[in-house]
């Protein structure tokens, strides 16, 4: 399969059982299948997946809007599909969804150990905003968040 020829395109709730399974997949602390319905439920908080030609749910992305901002919640793309420019591609078209919206500025939050996810992000206009102290648990005890965000205008 072509990386081109999968599409992004917007997430319902009957993507939520693909998404939980590449959430339990790549995540170390995987959102529950409640959390994923629940959130699938709000207006305020969409999302986005890339999916195959033929159907296989290849990554996704949540995010919720708040006014003129929106927060990066969670992004993922499955394993075996990693490092093809999938998550460039759903970052991308995330960024275009929120300006075409109004959003003005993006923000999330990474773990600082996570190099290859701050690169992307770095990459498409985020900038560091600060750090959390201990915030995500590991299995040795807790690392740092990255604060990181973006002004959605001045990277599209």
């Amino acid at each position: 399969m072509a990386e081109a020829a999968a599409q992004v395109r917007p997430g319902t709730a009957a993507d939520v059982s693909r998404i939980y399974a590449i959430e339990h997949q790549v995540s170390l602390n995987p959102w529950s299948l409640s959390h994923l319905l629940n959130s699938s439920r709000r207006d305020n908080e969409p999302s986005l997946v890339l999916e195959s030609p033929s159907g296989e749910l290849l990554g996704f992305a949540i995010y919720q809007k708040v006014l003129d901002e929106a927060t990066l919640m969670n992004i993922a793309i499955a394993g075996e599909q990693q490092s093809r420019g999938h998550g460039a591609r759903l970052l991308q078209s995330l960024l275009r969804e929120l300006k075409n919206t109004g959003i003005v500025r993006c923000l999330l939050e990474v773990r600082s150990s996570n190099a290859a996810a701050i690169a992307l992000y770095r990459k498409h206009g985020f900038v560091d905003d600060g750090r959390r102290k201990d915030y995500y648990p590991t299995a040795t005890g807790k690392e740092d968040a990255l604060l990181m965000s973006c002004q959605v205008s001045e990277v599209l």
